[in-house]
């Protein structure tokens, strides 16, 4: 026994071959009698029994499942004895125990090792196979090897528990024989299945926490296996932390987190080195959670990690200070963070601040995710509403950054704080209206200024009245007057903190109304719900940003099963989730919150009456804009079932409360309101217009609608949409009786004379309306036509004229031309109608092979349209079996190529040039007033007129190439922008209908984009990117005018204008085509600054990205280099020829040169 040396055969173990051990051939009954053995030797380990177990040990993994457990049983067992022979021993005894130890511990050595090998081929399998799959085998293996660690686990912990040092007499004995131990473990742990395991977990924490305090004393080993393991495995980063908080918690043993965190704040990681970051960051985020006293010991050194390069372990040390100060608010008294680490609180926020200004925008992020949980605790700050109101400063900085993410980050935060406010008063409460804090600010300075006045004349008393009595009378007064002015002071410091986070808010709002139609939906999505939550503080702002968030109801979504999915949520009044939800359901969600959501106490009634007035509210102070958005998301609402027909009913009342004149309650506008929403609804159901029918006409077609123009409009569009917007039917699409008594209705609203000009868009819609509901709008407004103008050109004295002077009359022809030339357009709309109709009947005709299923009507009798169509399709009649007849001989002799080529002749000829043509009448008159603008001055005369001419020439090539020269001298030279403006908006109209006539003449419009009125440019801007981007035009040298409106003055140009070059720049290399010619027409603008060009210039470069084509387009620069005949056009190509990414050898050998050339010259 005294040749036993542990060192060797640990060395021998490890150096052979573990399968190269001499095989036993009964194992079984070695076993046996090794037990037998130990019986009679009181588990005293001999030389034959040490041999006999050595060899079952090294044979481990040739034994059976059995046998290999019964074996483990036996050495377990055995030592277990041995160590409780130890416990019982005297002290001077206990050195003889040392070689009982070491044999054991080489047994445990070799059974550990192989238990190992074991897992690590189970984890191989299972790694190979899919998850959740191991076979049974494979499961009671690994079983059986966790059980036999487990038992050997409770052994070493009692082993470790006893005083080793009175054993093993020379320190560096002790060590090899407890590094033993260390190795294997270090090895068991590197197994992630083990760790999962709490009962093996907690004997790894039990194990280790006695190998690192007193009496063994292995901290510096234990400390270097965690520096080792944090830097080659992830998985033990959430190991040791709970170790470490455990040493910490149950022994109070924090030196080796101190020397691991110094350890840690000085490695120097390698730049391409992911892995070890990593698991530090892990590490240090775990740590903090589970102990976060001991780790704000030694923050001083983890923050020197905020100089790394690894955006993950600044990251990590930034999320490491939040949960230091949430964990010590948690686990330590309110009185011992004041006193002990209040400091320290404080140093950690200010670090947390500075992180906002951090160059990774995800170190930004995660500072503001630490700031978003900090501010539901109540911390004992010296002054907490500071701390918040910085928060709310670096949060609005914040809101500009960059990254989409830190700008969603920060609009969390911000909506944290408002959500916790300090900021209350006794009459408004919680909320935050601006006004009422400023006038209660200046009400307590006014009361502070007298308290002061008032303590002055007191003391100036006090001064001139010594008398002991009343001195101490004055004093008792002054110590309640100084109470008052300190408590007035806090008071007013309150009310100013209040205003300067209201004013916060404000500022958010403003860059949140901007952020809502960002590229990003998580960032819109937080942007609205921060709207909606400002909403509910009666913050001013808010209203105006709820109205733009409207818009978004265009958003598409991008996935129809999120949509219904999101739709079923808002139903139900769930919350829908971030992730899942499109931005238009959000939209219809957050609306319904804020408008259609009433308290659950209020009757049917009530809530019927709060919905109506919430939708009629958001009808107050819109944009057209405002209302298509808006009319789209009542579509959207009233298809969820949000709005029901009790709310309806409360509309119609309010809407008919306009012919009580005597109890009328409600305002003008409120009544307006109340058509807009129906007439909204109207779209997504055309029964609701239907089921008021005769409301709208006594109402708004009636006296009140003579009175109330606008009323009167907003009836029309309501009386237009009894027709379903995707039917295109030109048959008869309402009852008999009730087109009837409409068309009266409109027939008469239309050529009433009326000197208001709310007549004219009043007038439009009729029209549009008439065109709408009638069966035969032709004949109905050539009957207009012909009873405006005997009206307008009747004798003054005549019985059925209405013109009494000549202002009367101007307006009159003002009225007149307006008709003509709605009834124009409207005509042509007509007629194309009727071509979809008869191709949409005529292939039903051929698909269902039988004309007496379908059924089309034709053009009324003596209508505008003249016989030509009558040849295609005859008069609708009330017999069905004639027009099916109609349109078998149609389907017979007519295809449908015959038929648009009637159509287009009518167009062409008829309509304009022919006999019977009404509005060919009407041709001269418009045109000689449009000639002859110094004659008739009347500016309202003139805009009609050329609006007129615009419209007519928008129906006949023929009658547009004649009067193109007019419109453009009108466009050119007429001193009233409104006409400009609407003779482009023509202009680009019959680019659409004309394409070859108005091409050549393309410059024309261009030219306006310089106009020296602000709308006109603005329209022709809008007009070009329309005709551009649909292609309507090509585009020759003119995107150089498009390019000079970025630098326009006027923001809402520039912003559409680089909206224009963003969508261009999808479109088939269009910028990089056009570049030469954009560079060309910009150098030669003498009236562009020098900046302008080169900011002009880096803009459209951006959008260059393919490297072949930056290569072309610096070569070609290159070879403009040797043709320049200045030093400024040399400059200019030097500058576009730099900013271009591509640089290759020949252009920067010239650049040099060229710059030494010139400068020689």
């Amino acid at each position: 026994m005294s040749d036993f040396s542990l060192r060797q055969l640990i060395t021998e173990f490890q150096t052979k071959d573990k399968d190269s051990h001499v095989e036993l051939d009964n194992p079984s009954q070695l076993i046996n009698n090794v037990i037998d053995q130990l019986i009679t030797s009181s588990s005293q380990l001999n030389p034959d029994i040490f041999e006999s177990l050595a060899d079952l040990s090294l044979n481990y993994s040739s034994l059976g499942t059995n046998l290999q457990t019964q074996l483990t049983d036996l050495v377990v067992s055995s030592f277990n004895a041995i160590l409780h022979q130890i416990d019982t021993s005297l002290v001077d005894t206990l050195q003889f125990y040392q070689l009982q130890l070491e044999q054991f511990t080489y047994l445990m050595y070799v059974l550990l090792t192989f238990i190992g090998n074991s897992i690590h081929a189970i984890s191989l399998a299972m790694s190979n196979k899919k998850k959740n799959n191991a076979s049974k085998e494979e499961t009671q293996l690994f079983k059986n090897c966790c059980n036999q660690i487990e038992s050997i686990g409770n052994l070493t912990a009692t082993l470790f528990d006893m005083n080793l040092p009175l054993i093993f007499q020379i320190r560096t004995e002790l060590n090899e024989f407890l590094s033993l131990y260390i190795k294997q473990f270090n090895s068991l742990l590197q197994y992630e299945q083990l760790i999962k395991l709490p009962s093996l977990k907690l004997y790894f924490i039990r194990n280790l926490t006695l190998l690192t305090i007193q009496p063994n004393n292995q901290h510096q080993q234990i400390e270097n296996l965690i520096i080792t393991n944090l830097l080659d495995t992830q998985h033990l980063s959430n190991f040791f932390p709970e170790f470490l908080a455990y040493l910490n918690d149950n022994h109070d043993f924090i030196r080796l987190t101190d020397d691991v965190l110094k350890d840690i704040s000085n490695i120097e990681f390698n730049s391409k080195d992911t892995n070890g970051p990593k698991s530090i960051s892990t590490f240090l985020i775990k740590l903090s959670e589970v102990s976060p006293v001991s780790m704000l010991r030694q923050m001083g050194h983890i923050i020197k990690l905020l100089n790394n390069s690894s955006m993950t372990l600044r990251c990590a040390v930034v999320e490491t200070c939040g949960n230091i100060v949430i964990g010590i608010y948690r686990q330590v008294s309110v009185g011992d963070i004041q006193q002990l680490y209040l400091s320290k609180i404080e140093t950690l926020l200010d670090l947390l601040k500075e992180r906002f200004y951090d160059s990774n925008p995800y170190v930004r992020t995660k500072a503001i995710q630490n700031c978003y949980k900090l501010i539901d605790l109540n911390l004992p700050l010296t002054n907490l509403n500071h701390f918040k109101l910085q928060l709310s400063n670096y949060s609005l900085i914040s809101l500009e950054d960059k990254s989409p993410l830190v700008r969603r980050n920060s609009m969390k935060l911000l909506s944290k704080l408002l959500l916790n406010h300090p900021f209350n008063n006794k009459k408004i409460g919680s909320q935050l209206k601006l006004t009422f804090w400023k006038n209660s600010l200046q009400n307590l300075l006014s009361e502070f200024t007298k308290l002061n006045e008032s303590q002055q004349n007191e003391n100036e008393t006090k001064d001139n009245d010594n008398s002991l009595d009343q001195t101490d009378a004055f004093e008792k007064e002054n110590q309640a007057d100084r109470n008052l002015i300190v408590k007035m002071r806090l008071l007013i410091q309150y009310h100013k903190d209040a205003i300067e986070f209201i004013e916060i808010i404000h500022k958010a709002i403003n860059i949140g109304c901007d952020l809502i139609f960002s590229k990003n939906k998580n960032e819109v999505i937080e942007a609205m719900d921060f709207i909606v939550l400002t909403n509910a503080y009666d913050i001013d702002p808010s209203t105006s940003a709820i109205k733009k968030m409207l818009h978004l109801v265009w958003m598409k979504s991008t996935n129809d099963v999120t949509a219904t999915q999101t739709s079923t949520s808002i139903a139900n009044n769930a919350t829908p989730s971030t992730t899942s939800t499109d931005i238009a359901s959000h939209l219809i969600y957050c609306y319904k919150q804020l408008f259609l959501t009433v308290p659950p106490t209020y009757t049917t009634k009530e809530r019927s009456n709060l919905i109506s007035k919430n939708l009629i509210n958001l009808t107050f102070n819109t944009s057209a804009a405002d209302l298509a958005s808006l009319e789209q998301l009542l579509i959207l609402l009233y298809n969820d079932s949000v709005i029901d027909d009790n709310v309806l009913t409360v509309l119609w009342s309010i809407y008919n409360s306009c012919n009580n004149t005597q109890n009328n309650n409600f305002s003008k506008e409120y009544i307006h309101g109340s058509i807009i929403i129906l007439g909204m609804l109207s779209l997504a159901n055309s029964e609701i217009p239907l089921r008021g029918f005769d409301s709208l006409l006594d109402v708004g077609l009636g006296p009140a609608g003579s009175e109330d123009l606008e009323l009167c409009r907003y009836t029309c569009i309501a009386i237009e949409r009894l027709i379903p917007k995707k039917s295109n039917s030109i048959l008869q699409p309402l009852p008999k009786k009730h087109e009837d008594k409409a068309v009266k209705k409109l027939f008469n609203k239309i050529i009433d004379y009326t000197s208001n000009e709310l007549y004219y868009p009043m007038c439009e819609q009729a029209i549009n309306s008439l065109f709408k509901i009638s069966s035969a709008p032709d004949v109905i407004s050539s009957n207009i036509l012909k009873e405006k103008s005997m009206m307008t050109f009747s004798s003054p004295n005549g019985d059925n004229s209405l013109i009494v002077t000549s202002e009367s009359r101007i307006i009159s022809l003002t009225q007149l031309l307006f008709i003509v030339g709605q009834v124009a357009i409207k005509t042509l709309v007509y007629l194309e109608n009727c071509e979809t109709e008869f191709k949409k009947r005529k292939h039903q005709q051929e698909m269902e092979k039988s004309s007496k299923n379908s059924n089309l009507g034709g053009l009324g009798p003596g209508s505008i349209a003249t016989t030509n169509i009558m040849k295609a399709v005859d008069t609708t009649t009330e017999n069905d079996s004639e027009v099916d007849n109609e349109l078998a001989m149609i389907g017979g002799g007519t295809n449908e190529d015959d038929f648009t080529d009637a159509i287009n002749s009518i167009k062409e000829i008829e309509l304009l040039f022919g006999d019977n043509s009404i509005l060919g009448k009407f041709c001269p008159i418009v045109e000689n007033i449009v000639s002859n603008s110094n004659k008739f001055t009347d500016p309202m005369l003139q805009r009609t007129a050329t609006l007129c001419l615009e419209k007519l020439m928008c129906i006949s090539s023929r009658y547009c190439e004649k009067n193109l020269p007019l419109l453009i001298t009108v466009m050119e030279k007429s001193p009233d922008p409104i006409i400009r403006s609407n003779a482009v908006l023509g202009l680009g109209d019959m680019v659409v209908c004309f394409n070859n006539l108005i091409d050549e003449n393309t410059e024309y419009l261009y030219k306006r984009l310089h106009d020296e009125d602000l709308m006109v440019q603005r329209t022709t801007l809008m007009t070009v990117t329309f005709l551009i981007l649909a292609g309507q035009v090509k585009v020759r040298g003119q995107l150089g005018e498009m390019a000079r409106c970025l630098e326009n003055p006027d923001q809402a140009i520039s912003d559409m204008c680089r909206l224009f070059f963003s969508e261009l720049s999808t479109k088939d290399n269009a910028i990089y085509n056009g570049f030469i010619d954009i560079f060309s027409n910009l150098t030669i603008d003498q009236s562009l600054q020098k900046d302008g060009f080169k900011r002009i210039i880096r803009f459209l470069v951006s959008f260059i990205q393919k490297e072949r084509h930056q290569k072309q387009l610096n070569e070609k620069l290159v070879g403009r280099l040797s043709n320049c005949t200045s030093k400024e056009q040399w400059d200019n190509i030097a500058f576009v020829i730099n900013t271009i990414p591509y640089k290759s050898e020949t252009s920067t050998a010239i650049l040099a040169e060229g710059y030494k050339d010139v400068t020689s010259k």
